[in-house]
């Protein structure tokens, strides 16, 4: 019975399990009686052991050292290794030369001399400072700490050295260059994977649904159902969405209803997006039914870099989500305060960005109109030109032909210039509106748009972020008064908000001031904002007050809104409401409102409403409930002895025939895209799943976006809720395959998602094989293992496949083999350097395929010194 190999196996077994340390203070502690005779035999007083050597702000790692009494003696080349410290050593390991951190400080430390010179100054060591062996050369502790400045604390009982550095060593320095050049990468989408899997373009697929139905009613009354339909798939590689809407109380209109293709590849510069259908527009003419037509455009739908940004804030519903997105790209999403209020920090990227909000309701709402929001400011990087072409027929009354042309140029860093003509049929005295808009970048924060529309308006907006993150954005518009393009009857128009936050010791908020003129012919308009959201003494306040002054009016109207959200016990939420008219000085309406929720997924919520200008009260009731599969929600109001209720549910549904997967969500599913990651034991080694080819469970991955979903009946991994035309980044994990003879060859990849589909990712994992043995060094007869000695594996055609190093005891051992015939043999270049030979030269083995691996031990070699 080999005792050793027991020992050594038994030890690595628990190193395993338990703690990295405990392998060696095993072999200390319970067999220090029994210590290898090799070891003995080396030296009485000293034996080579692995320290886990433990750096500040970096990690650690074994580390090859020698053990002297209660005395630690550490590698000078495998710390210097570690620290990036240039440095080479001999062939016999009796000198280390190099210099530390900079190139003017040179060392030499010589076994033969006892001595290290290092920056002009000579240390004579003692002769128990430093130790040499066949394997390196080792220095004490305290000789690290003294001559170096790298000070190093011994801990005998638990084996291990903490290291210390009073000045910034050269790995931490390239640890920092790294993580510097990874957030640019980041920041810039090119983060580095093991391999990159691009977009699936089917001719046609069936992919996502969206749902909804609401039913309104009054008891012993009216009844209304309205019901949505949306169907996203992919028809000739391009994404096709139809959503049909319907009521029972109208006529199915095709008006109400929405078609669109959209064709997107990111990589043709001269066209990246292809849009046919009802198509989204940007007029400057006033247009209130769709354009059926075609948009073509160069613009990138990817999120691009920022360099600044612009304050959008409105008001919706309390309590609503709101979610921001640009390009497609979910940036940021935020909750409404008591009032409805949100606002976002909206960044400026380059070119053309399509910003969205949407909105989710606490009673399982779900807005499915999208607010598209345009900024003012359009820059592009310098020499870059982009356009957009749209045309199409307008869906009125008299089916207005519509085109409109739009390009940009970055004429430099700082300025962007565009312009094109906008063609509408039903503007009879200017059907051609040539235009011409400009982006600049003044000083600093500060930001200037212009837009000249000829014959009918002319725009500008200054935009100004101060230090303080106080923001003040003022805009004109002056109108022709014979345009006859826009509706309205403007003549000027004048805006001015300045936004600022308030920070004191645990209170924050924020606070609008918003004013706007419009310059009517026979009159003007005046309407003033104050607004303050904030968190006070613990309670969600929002104070805003409007006033509306009029020139036909000798005094203005002005009245305030307060609404306060308090949390009480039993996560029970109080949110009263009050509406003061300073005017007339009276109270307009007052509302409570109580909120409970029932566990995670339930909400229960109650309230009550006096109008002091209607006669009758308002009680309304509700209850919202999210299933898994759809989102519900039921309220009663009543008032005036009547009695009205609402249902509603929505919810989608996902289809892969590939997978034959049909899956429920309750949020919306059209227009994104998702990922299946099967994972399965590769027999063959063909990288491709075949039938009879076990499905495993084990594998963990992490994704940077959507949400996990793992299926333990077939092992699948699906990832929903992606925002397509991107790329995300996924992450494999095999640390919980329950064989480590299983191996994966990708653990990172960049997977391209496309619209209403899943694409499909096989991750094929590889049955592997294992080989160990000892490298002896023949002394005189005596054999005893050597440390630190490089072992080639070979394949048959003599091509190194692996390479690996002994332990201070002479084992080694290999896991990564796949079947097939090899041979093991000693480095011959590293046994040239130390004057050594091998007596055998390659060892055969061979690695058979199977499920649970080979492990093929007792490769032992024999080498000896020349003569």
């Amino acid at each position: 019975m080999n005792f050793a190999k027991i020992q050594r196996d038994l030890i690595q077994s628990l190193s395993a399990i338990y703690w990295p340390r405990l392998k060696i203070f095993a072999l200390l502690i319970i067999f220090g009686v029994s210590l290898p005779q090799n070891i003995q035999a080396q030296d009485e007083e000293h034996f080579e052991v692995l320290l886990f050597l433990k750096v500040q702000d970096i990690g650690g790692l074994d580390v090859a050292a020698v053990i002297k009494g209660e005395d630690a003696y550490l590698s000078v080349t495998e710390v210097f290794s570690f620290l990036k410290i240039f440095h080479k050593a001999t062939a016999d390991y009796e000198t280390v030369s190099g210099f530390f951190i900079s190139q003017d400080k040179q060392y030499v430390i010589e076994k033969s001399l006892n001595q290290i010179r290092y920056n002009d100054k000579t240390y004579q060591l003692k002769p128990d400072e430093i130790i040499h062996t066949e394997s390196g050369l080792y220095l004490k502790v305290d000789v690290f700490s003294s001559v170096f400045g790298l000070t190093c604390d011994f801990h005998f009982r638990t084996l291990s050295v903490d290291l210390k550095s009073k000045v910034e060593l050269p790995v931490i320095r390239k640890l920092k260059q790294e993580e510097m050049r990874a957030n640019l990468k980041r920041l810039k989408g090119e983060e580095a994977v093991d391999t990159i899997i691009g977009r699936d373009y089917p001719v046609f697929q069936m992919g996502m649904a969206d749902w909804s139905v609401v039913n309104r009613k009054e008891h012993g009354g009216y009844s209304e159902t309205r019901g949505s339909l949306a169907l996203g798939s992919v028809l000739l590689g391009g994404e096709a969405i139809v959503r049909l809407n319907y009521n029972t109380k109208e006529q199915l209109a095709a008006d109400q209803q929405q078609y669109l293709w959209h064709w997107v590849d990111n990589n043709d510069k001269a066209l990246r997006q292809m849009k046919v259908g009802k198509i989204p527009v940007s007029s400057t003419a006033s247009i209130f039914d769709p354009i059926i037509g075609i948009q073509l455009s160069n613009s990138p739908t990817t999120y691009r870099r920022s360099f600044g940004t612009y304050n959008i804030s409105n008001v919706t519903d309390p309590g609503w989500i709101v979610e921001l997105y640009v390009n497609n790209v979910l940036v940021e999403y935020t909750k409404a305060d008591a009032s409805g209020f949100y606002q976002f920090e909206v960044p400026i990227v380059y070119g053309n960005s399509k910003i969205m909000l949407r909105f989710y309701g606490p009673w399982g709402e779900e807005r499915t109109e999208i607010e598209t929001i345009n900024i003012p400011f359009n820059f592009l990087p310098k020499n870059e030109f982009e356009y957009v072409i749209s045309s199409g027929i307008v869906t009125d009354s008299v089916n207005s032909r519509f085109m409109r042309p739009s390009f940009n140029y970055g004429l430099g860093s700082r300025i962007s210039i565009g312009g094109g003509y906008e063609a509408l049929s039903s503007v009879k005295d200017a059907p051609i509106m040539p235009f011409f808009k400009t982006s600049v970048r003044l000083i600093g924060n500060l930001l200037f748009s212009g837009e000249y529309n000829h014959g009918i308006r002319a725009k500008g907006i200054l935009n100004y972020r101060l230090p303080s993150n106080v923001y003040i954005e003022a805009s004109y518009s002056k109108y022709d008064k014979e345009q006859k393009a826009i509706i309205f009857n403007y003549l000027e128009e004048r805006k001015l908000a300045v936004s600022a936050p308030i920070r004191f010791n645990k209170f924050a908020a924020f606070t609008r001031f918003t004013a706007n003129q419009i310059i009517l012919p026979n009159s003007q308009n005046t309407n003033l904002e104050l607004l303050f959201s904030g968190a006070l003494f613990r309670v969600n306040t929002n104070l805003t007050t409007y006033a509306l002054f009029n020139s036909s009016t000798e005094k203005p109207y002005v009245y305030s809104n307060l609404s306060l959200g308090f949390r009480l016990p039993g996560r029970i939420s109080l949110m009263p409401h009050i509406q003061y008219d300073y005017t007339n000085k009276q109270v307009i309406s007052m509302k409570c409102q109580l909120e409970k929720p029932i566990s995670t997924l339930g909400l229960l919520r109650v309230s009550y409403e006096k109008n002091f200008r209607a006669k009758h009260p308002i009680f309304q009731i509700g209850f919202k409930y999210d299933f898994s599969f759809a989102k519900t929600g039921y309220s009663g109001m009543s008032s005036n002895n009547k009695f009205y209720s609402t249902f509603s549910a929505n919810g989608s549904l996902l289809y892969d025939k590939k997978s034959d997967y049909i899956g429920f969500n309750n949020r919306v599913s059209v227009g994104k895209g998702g990922v299946v990651v099967q994972p399965f034991v590769d027999l063959n080694y063909n990288g491709e799943f075949d039938e009879g080819e076990p499905k495993e469970l084990g594998l963990t991955v992490r994704f940077n976006g959507g949400r996990v979903i793992k299926n333990k009946k077939d092992s699948t991994i699906r990832v929903m809720e992606l925002t397509p035309y991107t790329s995300y980044r996924l992450e494999l994990d095999r640390n919980g395959f329950d064989n480590i003879a299983w191996k994966i060859d990708h653990e990172s990849m960049s997977v391209s998602i496309g619209p209403n589909q899943f694409k499909r990712v096989e991750v094929p994992i590889y049955v592997v094989g294992e080989v160990a043995g000892i490298i002896k060094l023949n002394d005189n007869g005596k054999l005893r293992g050597l440390g630190r000695v490089y072992v080639n594996i070979l394949d048959e055609e003599n091509n190194v496949v692996a390479k690996t190093i002994t332990e201070y005891d002479g084992y080694y051992s290999y896991l990564g083999l796949m079947p097939g015939k090899y041979h093991i043999s000693v480095d011959e270049s590293q046994l040239s350097k130390l004057k050594m030979q091998a007596e055998t030269k390659s060892i055969p083995v061979v690695i058979s395929g199977s499920v649970d691996g080979d492990f093929i031990d007792g490769n032992d070699i024999v080498i000896k010194r020349k003569n």
